[in-house]
């Protein structure tokens, strides 16, 4: 798939603008949790001072009202007749004289503990213990001024006083308080005085619960309980004024807190939708922009290679642009110097190569002839300077007796001018073959004196040669090239076998001279040129003709010449 650099471009801004806003978002939506956090635990701490005090204030209010009733000389006159309906009666005309009974239980006792009274109120439950029981629970756990204790399954808060006759002395003891255990219209009264809205408190009393109050009800606490589940914090603070195993415990959905949450979850998720807009019209622009400046420089590079001059370059808005321009005009620049002057060094390099094949054609051809009047004046002269000096010979056998030792000598010289003529004929036939003049290509091949050195050296020899009619001038230059392939492979290839075929296939004539020798030295990357003076002339040859010269040497070696048929010299 092919993506426009415009389309690349933008897609890679968006990316990388995008993962920087994820990263700004995910960071600004941890911050927002360690906020509210911090905010919701700050909050709770504030609203447990302040019903840590609600519940000191409260329990002030109950030692005052307990104070004036020790004081009551009507309680003491009852005290001493130690009559428990007189008490009920007094104690029930004192709460009901009162706007707001703050107290919820009273133990009197004698001072012998002879006598032990309870007086509750109605919806107190101290359980099933006798007086007794519980004055001895709470005595056992007095420590300081207000102490908590627990009797039976209920867990109390209590203070003691003496009560006194109107001399001063002492004729019993008092124990007032209140139920800390189940007591759900305390916590409730303690929760109006929390600073925020909390979800619920409770009371624990060695690591026991022993109180519990939720703010809201149980169909509005299900609505919540997602942001409960999320951000809902706990604090515990232990009221060590009333003993070290008191603990309350708030837990606060923080409704305010919570607004300002789903307030900045808002924003939040708007900023980013704000932001992966802008990030797209900025990542479209920039990649506009370096889109418009690449097609001004593609633009700038096709005029300047088309023209092949400067035709200027418009500076832009962006730096790196205009450099390059500046850059690619001088490489250009000298990229078309280099052109003109590679052209000129191919103009003379190629007027060389005219010069050189021509030179070369010349000499060829100049060779042919030299060798053709060599051979003419060695076969006029010197063969009949031969022919005359056996003549000679066979005359002068007749003149001399057939006794006389001269005919030894004449009949050696006649052998040495057979041998001399052998000689000068096959010197005639390596310099001009009279065969291919008179039988053509085919029979001359087949006439080459080397085929029968080859044989003699046990190499065998096959020969396809077609009848096959040559364009002018070039059967010479293919006798040849047989002739030296030939003498390379007798002296070179140590080969066993050579195969010389000759063909016509449609409009191109086929010359095919192969053996299995050891071939060309492939290790020393040897070229035609490198191999020999031999191989050097039947290219050169080829090259005269206009033929095509092929040359294999994986099993030996191969050349194959491929000359068309309306090819001429």
């Amino acid at each position: 798939m092919m993506l426009r650099f415009r389309t690349l471009t933008f897609l890679l801004f968006l990316i990388t603008l995008c993962g920087f806003l994820s990263v700004f978002a995910l960071n600004a939506y941890q911050s927002i949790g360690r906020i509210l956090q911090d905010e919701t635990l700050a909050s709770l701490s504030q609203s447990s001072d302040a019903i840590q005090h609600e519940l000191n204030t409260h329990l002030r209010l109950i030692d005052q009202e307990l104070r004036n009733l020790t004081a009551l000389p009507a309680l003491q006159q009852e005290m001493e007749n130690g009559s428990e309906a007189a008490l009920r009666q007094l104690i029930m005309e004192v709460d009901h004289s009162n706007s707001m009974q703050r107290y919820q239980f009273i133990i009197l006792s004698s001072l012998d503990n002879k006598q032990c009274y309870v007086f509750k109120s109605r919806l107190s439950n101290l359980g099933p213990e006798a007086c007794s029981h519980i004055y001895k629970n709470y005595t056992n756990a007095i420590s300081q001024e207000w102490n908590v204790f627990r009797n039976g399954a209920q867990v109390l808060l209590a203070k003691d006083y003496l009560v006194t006759d109107s001399h001063q002395k002492v004729i019993g003891r008092m124990i007032g308080g209140i139920k800390l255990s189940d007591n759900a219209f305390l916590l409730n009264q303690l929760a109006n005085r929390a600073v925020v809205n909390i979800d619920g408190i409770r009371l624990s009393f060695t690591g026991i619960e022993i109180s519990e109050y939720h703010q809201f009800p149980k169909v509005v606490e299900q609505n919540y309980s997602w942001l409960r589940n999320n951000v809902t914090e706990k604090y515990i603070k232990s009221l060590y004024q009333f003993g070290p195993d008191l603990q309350l415990e708030l837990t606060s959905s923080e409704q305010n807190v919570h607004s300002l949450a789903i307030q900045l979850m808002k924003l939040l998720l708007v900023g980013a939708l704000i932001g992966l807009l802008v990030s797209a019209g900025v990542a479209a622009l920039l990649s506009c922009a370096l889109d418009k400046q690449l097609q001004k420089l593609m633009h700038y590079i096709r005029d300047l290679v088309r023209d092949g001059k400067d035709v200027g370059w418009k500076q832009g808005a962006i730096q790196e642009f205009n450099l390059i321009g500046k850059e690619i005009y001088v490489i250009v620049d000298e990229l078309f110097k280099r052109r003109s002057e590679l052209k000129n060094t191919n103009v003379i390099i190629e007027r060389t190569l005219q010069e050189k094949r021509a030179i070369l054609h010349q000499l060829i051809k100049s060779q042919e002839q030299e060798r053709n009047h060599l051979a003419q004046e060695l076969h006029d002269e010197l063969g009949q300077l031969l022919t005359a000096v056996r003549i000679e010979t066979v005359l002068l056998e007749y003149q001399v007796g057939l006794s006389s030792p001269a005919l030894v000598h004449s009949s050696k010289i006649k052998q040495l001018v057979s041998d001399m003529y052998a000689t000068v004929y096959g010197r005639i036939m390596s310099l001009r073959p009279v065969e291919l003049d008179d039988m053509g290509l085919c029979r001359s091949i087949q006439q080459i004196p080397t085929l029968n050195s080859l044989r003699q050296t046990g190499v065998k020899v096959s020969l396809d040669i077609d009848d096959v009619i040559m364009p002018q001038g070039t059967d010479i230059h293919l006798y040849r090239i047989v002739q030296e392939a030939l003498t390379n492979t007798m002296k070179h290839a140590l080969a066993t076998e050579v195969a010389v075929s000759l063909y016509c296939d449609e409009d191109q004539i086929v010359l095919s001279i192969t053996d299995n020798g050891q071939g060309l030295n492939q290790s020393k990357d040897q070229t035609v040129e490198q191999g020999g003076f031999g191989l050097l002339g039947i290219k050169e040859r080829c090259e005269y003709m206009g033929a095509t010269l092929t040359i294999e040497s994986e099993n030996g070696l191969s050349l194959r010449i491929i000359l068309p048929r309306g090819s001429a010299v």
